[in-house]
């Protein structure tokens, strides 16, 4: 992995030019700046790991984080470092500090930089056949140059097979670049793709590259792709076609060199029938389709991923690994998971923070007094996963007096699958477990899946 600088920004001229000499002695790359405007101009992750900013510059600190999350920020200054931390960044040092200390922070943050890109290589737990088969795909594809088409329903791992496609292919040493399409505005997401030019629109103060420039020579990830509107998939596809975009008021359009991959929670070929999604857009990215199963009905890789989160979260936490008792499997097993991996992930870590002990035993997966995981085999011999999970979502909702946000956090999945659920079970525009009925419709504002 080529080197990576460290941008710094500092009113104070001597600050900037001994924090500088300091990066250079550790062998990195300083991109000092005193000029507000410049550094917004030059500032990229493609250039940058890391930027050292002053707290006169707050705005440019929130603002950085929000554009590119990638780069980590270590704040500066005067101050208790409050407004920096909250801002975005994730040190802080008050000044006057001693050069250990920043070379401390900024050791840690680059060990941590190729510890993140040493893991995130597309490793994952795989047992089950199904899962096997999709791994065969991706060894075939990944050394390619095909686009890929991910689907599975939300929290099934669909980025990690993204990633594990771009850590094997022949662009792994280029940027892997990720958009979540369904949590930017519509009217934000073609600047956010695409970029724009210095005063382009009011508060375009400086040039700004879009996601696909800061993919060039990488892969970028258009995750819910089937969430942008008609007009966008126009332009998308444009780009797909002729390999260059338009930045939002540039004058010449851009070379740009990129692999993509999207991924879908939704039905695309159903979406594509009913006119909300484009056939021609659908044809360019669905070259290789992958269909990853719910967890649900890969239940021979819930224990080897139970594991493998044990380990993370003792490493992460620096406790103890523990054992899941066979109560405590046979409740994972039997669970019907409608927020898949990630609820997995969610149901131990919780069980890891509050057990006690070497153990982790099934009251400890049940702690909280409403959790989903109380509804277990006992209540569910001779139904169908299908009705299990239908059980557990409609009990929930009832237990919370039918608050959607709060029964999709105890089960540990999006407000956006629950509604999909929801919508599953709909008859007449209603239905009910006996105990009450739930409308079909929206009653509530809610927020959207980030």
């Amino acid at each position: 992995m080529s080197s990576m600088g460290i941008a710094i920004l500092d009113q104070d001229k001597a600050t900037v030019n001994i924090l500088a000499e300091l990066i250079a002695d550790m062998g990195e790359t300083p991109s000092p700046f005193i000029d507000k405007d410049k550094f917004l101009e030059a500032i990229n992750p493609r250039s940058h790991s890391i930027a050292i900013i002053c707290d006169d510059f707050v705005d440019v600190i929130e603002g950085t984080k929000q554009v590119y999350d990638a780069i980590e920020i270590v704040g500066i200054g005067t101050a208790d470092g409050a407004e920096s931390l909250k801002a975005g960044a994730a040190h802080y040092l008050k000044k006057p500090f001693r050069a250990e200390e920043i070379r401390r922070v900024l050791e840690v943050l680059l060990s941590s930089r190729q510890r993140k890109g040493a893991k995130d290589n597309g490793s994952f737990v795989v047992a089950d056949p199904a899962m096997g088969r999709i791994v065969e795909i991706i060894r075939k594809v990944a050394p390619t140059q095909a686009p890929v088409l991910i689907q599975g329903e939300s929290g099934t791992g669909k980025e990690v097979i993204a990633r594990n496609i771009h850590a094997l292919s022949k662009r792994r040493g280029g940027s892997y670049i990720g958009i979540n399409l369904a949590a930017i505005p519509e009217t934000l997401l073609e600047s956010e793709l695409f970029g724009y030019e210095k005063g382009a629109f009011t508060g375009a103060y400086a040039n700004r590259i879009g996601r696909f420039e800061q993919a060039d020579n990488g892969t970028i990830l258009l995750d819910e792709v089937t969430e942008i509107s008609q007009g966008l998939q126009a332009k998308l596809l444009r780009v797909l076609q002729e390999r260059q975009i338009d930045r939002v008021g540039g004058k010449s359009p851009i070379k740009v060199d990129f692999r993509v991959i999207s991924t879908t929670n939704r039905d695309i070929e159903e979406e594509v029938r009913s006119g909300r999604f484009r056939q021609d857009l659908y044809f360019r990215l669905n070259v290789i389709p992958i269909k990853v199963p719910p967890l649900r009905s890969r239940r021979d890789d819930i224990l080897p991923m139970a594991l493998h989160f044990i380990k993370k979260i003792a490493l992460r936490e620096d406790i103890q690994e523990k054992t899941l008792t066979r109560e405590a499997k046979d409740a994972l097993l039997n669970y019907p998971w409608p927020g898949n991996v990630r609820e997995l992930e969610n149901v131990i870590e919780r069980s890891m923070i509050l057990s006690e002990g070497n153990a982790i035993s099934v009251e400890h997966i049940d702690q909280a007094p409403d959790s989903p995981m109380t509804v277990r085999t006992a209540s569910s011999v001779g139904s169908t996963i299908h009705d299990m999970e239908k059980s557990l979502i409609l009990q929930t909702l009832n237990s919370v007096d039918n608050n959607r946000t709060r029964a999709a956090s105890l089960l540990g999945i999006s407000i956006r699958t629950l509604r999909n659920k929801l919508n599953e079970y709909t008859g007449n525009g209603q239905f009910s477990d006996g105990d009450g009925a739930y409308p079909a419709s929206e009653t509530t504002a809610e927020p959207m899946e980030t």
